[in-house]
């Protein structure tokens, strides 16, 4: 007679697989988050040696930065049988420019450019997790301590809070979160992190990126707005920009949670605006680096 393994036994051992699985894409996810936080704050530490900023500025970078999103919805929902072309372009404009500006502050230019050049060459010719995720971690950074050191934390947050609600109307209103992710995987280039849910995944090739499967993804707005809070604070008190990454960092590991445990009448895990909770436990962490520094 053959032997039938016990519902319960089989249960118990699909939730032990699931508690693993939890935990592994949590720590990628996290790390990834954290990472690219901390880059953008050395950044911004080091880049504020170099320049002065004052309102004037603080205005310029702030419509610099609105264009910049107001280009890239553009380019999502205009460029027609050219959006792969447009994609990448954007995606390699977004990443040299974020590379150089972190790499050029702690090594000569010509290293940088090296560096910036052969990584964004690795992503063109053998397109793996690894190299994406590098580039975005650089890209992000820098993009964050440029444009983070020329506003205030007041309009940092009001960036903050804006992007929150576009993103709350993109999941539950339009649905458009939804499309651009879809239409980012299958043109293979992903504004944002490749999160694998197996370290070995690390080396599989972007064609190989199906979100449900062995993938998630996290979309780059997540690190970057809590990042310009972070750093727009980091020349005046080193410690607040601490208090907010970390406060940041629980945010964007509590809207995994989220994801992960509220489920619909299929048992699937719908999708939510992620950088909700990011973006109030950061404006949270700055409230609190201000009463307690």
């Amino acid at each position: 007679m053959k032997y039938h393994e016990p519902k319960i036994v089989k249960n118990k051992k699909a939730k032990k697989q699931a508690n693993i699985l939890f935990w592994k894409v949590f720590l990628i996810r996290g790390g990834l988050f954290f990472l690219t936080s901390v880059f953008a704050i050395a950044s911004a530490l080091q880049l504020s040696k170099l320049v002065k900023v004052n309102i004037f500025q603080q205005l310029l970078f702030s419509l610099l930065f609105v264009a910049f999103f107001v280009v890239t919805i553009i380019v999502y929902k205009k460029a027609g049988k050219l959006k792969e072309v447009a994609y990448k372009a954007l995606f390699i404009a977004v990443v040299f420019w974020g590379s150089m500006t972190v790499l050029n502050l702690f090594l000569p230019v010509f290293v940088s450019v090296f560096i910036a050049g052969a990584l964004i060459g690795l992503w063109l010719e053998f397109p793996t997790v690894w190299i994406h995720n590098i580039l975005m971690v650089l890209g992000l950074a820098g993009v964050a301590s440029f444009f983070g050191l020329n506003f205030s934390p007041a309009v940092a947050m009001a960036f903050l809070i804006i992007a929150s609600g576009c993103d709350f109307i993109a999941t539950y209103k339009t649905k458009y979160a939804a499309v651009a992710e879809k239409e980012m995987i299958e043109k293979k280039v992903i504004l944002g992190f490749i999160i694998p849910k197996d370290y070995k995944n690390f080396t599989n090739k972007l064609k190989q990126v199906k979100p449900g499967d062995n993938f998630a993804i996290m979309l780059g707005g997540e690190v970057l707005f809590s990042s310009l809070l972070a750093v727009s604070v980091a020349p005046s008190g080193f410690l607040n920009a601490v208090i907010i990454v970390l406060f940041s960092f629980i945010g964007c590991l509590f809207g995994y949670w989220l994801f992960v445990t509220q489920k619909n009448v299929e048992g699937k895990s719908e999708p939510i605006p992620a950088l909700l909770p990011v973006a109030l436990f950061a404006i949270v962490g700055y409230l609190v680096s201000i009463l307690i520094l």
